[in-house]
Order: C-alpha cells, then structure tokens, then sequence
C-alpha cells in the first residue's frame, strides 16, 4: 500500500535540527511512503530557507513572525510558538494522517515509518513516541502521527488550566470519542527500557533527558526527541549529565552519513 504523510515541523532559526530531521526522514522513509514538508520558521529570517528547500522537492517553507505574540505568551512563549506554527499550517495539509514534532528529533530507522504504519492500518487515530509525563499523560507533539480530520477539527492550543500542553487535546479528544491510539514504548516513560536500546543511544545512559522510542520488538531505537534543542543549540540551557548540542551534532551527522 502507498502512503503520503505531510510533515510540520515548527522552527526558530535553527538550521541544522531542521536539516538532520528531515534528512533522517528522507533517508529512512520506505518506498511506498512519500513525505511532504512543512517548514514553519517561527520569525522572519530566511538565513537558512534557500539550504531547507535544497533537502527534498516535497520542502515548502512559510515565515511565521507573529509566533510569539499569541495569548499568553510572556508565560508559555515556547508552547505557544510551537502552536501557532502547527496552526499556521495546518488547513494546507492534504493527507489522511499528518506527523507533527519538534526539530530537535531524528528518525534512527526504517522501522520507525514501517511499525508506524502498521499501527495507523491498524485503526490507530494517532500513533506517537512518548506520553507527556504530566496529570493527562498524552502523546507528544515532539512526535505523532494524527488523523489530519481530527487535527484540523481539535487544534493544538494548549489547555493550561487543564494542565494540558501543546497537543494534548488530539489525546484527550481521543480517549473521550473511545478512538484507538497508540505510544511506543520509550526511555522517559520506562528508563529501565535504556538497557534494551542499540548503540549509541544505549551508551548515553539513564538521565541525559533524551526519549529514545524503541520498535514493536523493543530491541532498537527508532526516534530520538533531543529536547530543548533550540535552547540548547543558543548555550541558553544547561542541566549536569545531558546531551547538548555538539554532542547531538555528531550523533545525527553519523547517523545520516552512514
């Protein structure tokens, strides 16, 4: 069976997380599936457009400089960033199914797409790589695959009354309508799962706060959420024992050269 997905990737001047993601996309991505790309740079600069577009004719590139006045912004400026940029371009997907992440991922296998789909054959509304680790415990934005009708229907705002983040409500929405879904397994919600992970992603060990998902057989890792990325690509973050930028860097560049 052939498949298209439509990809929306929110971005902040953050050239090489947007060019590793979709690299490791186009490198693992199975014949039968074909991907377009939304890129959705959160200002007005262009620095970094002309390289994006040059990655894969299914590239298109949109400026979004209104990202960080949105409600609420001085308190949650980054969820509602990452929002505005989903919904800046959503109504031009034209898929059955739309995969919405951070730029700070990268796919580490053909079997992230290939178990991925069988789980959307499978009936699976939205199909993800982590659960927030909050009271609603939804899958992530930072990477699912969601029926665009229930994307376009739902929206991404966030809820934080609720105690609901960017996304959450595809997952609330979900559970409430008793449609299916499902999360792989993964090192945030189980860490123990760091023992079952192939290398390098077993070597970075328990706390580095990277979410390895792993494969329906649960022997290899499949997707890799950084988090932080842009943050940390800026020097603006730092916590003892994680993965920084260099170090995601020369992960990422290693995994696409191969």
């Amino acid at each position: 069976m052939t498949h298209s997905i439509e990809v929306i990737i929110p971005s902040y001047k953050s050239k090489m997380l947007v060019s590793h993601l979709i690299q490791s996309m186009e490198i693992h991505k199975p014949k039968n599936l074909t991907l377009k790309y939304h890129v959705v740079e959160n200002s007005d600069e262009t620095f970094y457009k002309d390289d994006i577009l040059a990655l894969s004719d299914k590239v298109e590139w949109y400026n979004n400089p209104s990202a960080d006045t949105g409600e609420d912004a001085s308190n949650n400026k980054g969820s509602w960033a990452n929002c505005s940029a989903i919904e800046f371009v959503m109504d031009k997907v034209q898929s059955d199914y739309t995969f919405l992440c951070h730029n700070d991922c990268i796919v580490t296998s053909e079997e992230f797409f290939t178990d991925s789909l069988l789980k959307i054959e499978e009936g699976n509304y939205i199909v993800g790589t982590c659960l927030f680790p909050n009271k609603v415990a939804a899958i992530h934005v930072a990477g699912l695959f969601v029926k665009t009708e229930i994307l376009k229907k739902v929206g991404v705002k966030p809820q934080f009354d609720k105690n609901m983040d960017v996304g959450d409500v595809l997952t609330v929405y979900c559970r409430d309508e008793n449609l299916k879904t499902f999360c792989f397994e993964n090192t945030i919600n189980n860490k123990q799962l760091v023992d079952l992970c192939d290398e390098p992603w077993k070597s970075l060990g328990i706390k580095t706060g990277t979410d390895r998902a792993l494969n329906l057989k649960k022997n290899k890792v499949i997707y890799v959420h950084l988090g932080r990325g842009t943050m940390k690509m800026f020097g603006k973050y730092y916590k003892q024992g994680k993965v920084y930028y260099k170090d995601w860097y020369d992960l990422c560049s290693a995994i696409i050269s191969d």
